[in-house]
């Protein structure tokens, strides 16, 4: 039976109470309720590539409560941005409900500490992502090939609710 952040919110019976609370779990339970339930395995699609695909092991996820099967070798969207030469920056590869794949870009910073990753879509699983950090020249997405010299890029699966985007701050 599925059950929403909204109906087990209505014994509050302060409208503001009820909206604010509605709001902070909301984040959490999308995150509960769209993950990658498998290591999806992620490579470069083939030398001299700009896409990233998954591997040779089909996985599972779910997005916004919905199952998916992700097959082996899916290619994954497209990337799209620019990371400046001597930077670091994150590529992060979703999927919805419909098995729609997207790619969103974080902001580069001048460390890999300090990089950005953008906000992770509301109903949507975090297959994984790439980090990059071109040395001899910006990295541009759907244009410089993944395994360029000293491009730099790094595969990571994420499993599981990952969002580093919601942080405790202390």
């Amino acid at each position: 039976m599925t059950t929403y952040v909204y109906q087990q919110l209505l014994p509050i019976s302060e409208p503001s109470d009820r909206e604010t609370l509605r709001v902070l779990f909301s984040a959490i339970v999308d995150r509960l309720s769209s993950q990658t339930l498998g290591n999806a395995g992620l490579v470069i699609k083939a030398g001299g590539g700009i896409l990233a695909k998954t591997g040779a092991t089909a996985t599972s996820a779910v997005a916004n409560g919905t199952l998916l099967s992700i097959a082996a070798a899916t290619d994954m969207a497209s990337l799209a941005g620019t990371t400046a030469q001597n930077t670091f920056n994150v590529y992060c590869f979703f999927i919805d409900a419909a098995g729609a794949l997207t790619t969103l870009m974080g902001t580069a910073g001048a460390t890999l500490a300090l990089v950005k990753f953008p906000p992770i879509p509301v109903g949507k699983a975090m297959i994984g992502f790439i980090t990059v950090n071109p040395t001899t020249a910006a990295f541009i997405g759907g244009t410089t090939a993944l395994d360029a010299a000293n491009t730099n890029v790094v595969y990571v699966n994420t499993q599981g609710a990952f969002d580093p985007t919601v942080l405790i701050n202390m």
